[in-house]
């Protein structure tokens, strides 16, 4: 991502992204939300699968819009100077971005958690959805909104703003190599990010895996469920599977902005 690209082209980075992540590590997407919601392990492929091509469309959008909306509010940082951003705009525009888009992805990462609970076509689900109205189409997209601000403000501002530290700190060791750089950086800002922001994460899954609220009210009553049944300590139910899918996915989607973008797009990393 680049405030140098237009938002087309950071767009199709995000697309590129977010296909890579999915198609990687779906099946770590699944243990997660089935952790979160007490459900069984499952091991079937057919069954770790499902809801793929929902969490494609559901991931690329989503970077897709946060790839673009970053390198967009950059540009309104800095006003059309050619200067450096500072670490706190580089982190606010993210976290900017990523807020906006849970409202986008809230719907389509519903129909997800639904498909990989029940099962069917991702149409059928949809059909069901849309006839529960504005109240189930909507359902856990706030824990979303809290989720994608506190993930995008991590790989999009913090992870390269620690890569470049660890480069200039550490020249002869860890950042000899821009990807011994990424790797560093994703280890350090991988977990804090999964920490900070698994808790929205878990609330929401439980809401979107219930829909017809047996269980599970608003995020208030939701939140309360939890931690009576299980304690505080399941908020972060599953976090281990989304530590190691968001350590993959940061190197991804930094490796995606940083080297496949030169590439594709020259013009903007001159």
């Amino acid at each position: 991502m680049s405030k140098n690209l237009s938002e087309a082209e950071n767009a199709a980075l995000g697309a590129i992204g977010g296909w890579a992540d999915v198609t990687l590590l779906q099946a770590t997407n699944y243990w997660k939300n089935a952790a979160q919601q007490g459900l069984p392990f499952e091991t079937n492929p057919k069954v770790l699968y499902r809801g793929y091509l929902a969490n494609v469309l559901n991931n690329a959008s989503c970077l897709m819009m946060q790839f673009a909306l970053t390198g967009y509010i950059q540009k309104l940082i800095t006003l059309g100077e050619d200067r450096k951003l500072t670490a706190t705009e580089k982190c606010g525009a993210a976290f900017t971005a990523g807020y906006t888009t849970g409202f986008v992805c809230g719907p389509i990462e519903l129909a997800v958690i639904q498909q990989q609970r029940k099962g069917g076509s991702l149409v059928d689900i949809s059909k069901n959805l849309l006839k529960g109205g504005p109240s189930v189409i909507t359902r856990g997209t706030f824990g979303i909104c809290l989720r994608e601000s506190l993930y995008c403000a991590c790989f999009l501002g913090l992870m390269p703003v620690i890569r470049e530290k660890v480069k200039v700190q550490f020249p002869d060791s860890i950042g000899q190599s821009d990807d011994r750089a990424r790797v560093a950086a994703a280890f350090i800002g991988g977990p804090i990010c999964t920490i900070i922001s698994h808790p929205p994460d878990t609330f929401k899954s439980c809401m979107q895996g219930d829909v017809e609220r047996v269980k599970y009210g608003n995020m208030k009553e939701t939140c309360a469920v939890i931690v009576k049944e299980r304690g505080a300590a399941a908020l972060w139910a599953g976090m281990p599977w989304r530590m190691v899918r968001q350590f993959c996915a940061v190197f991804i989607f930094d490796k995606v902005a940083s080297d496949l973008g030169p590439v594709l797009f020259p013009h903007g990393f001159k």
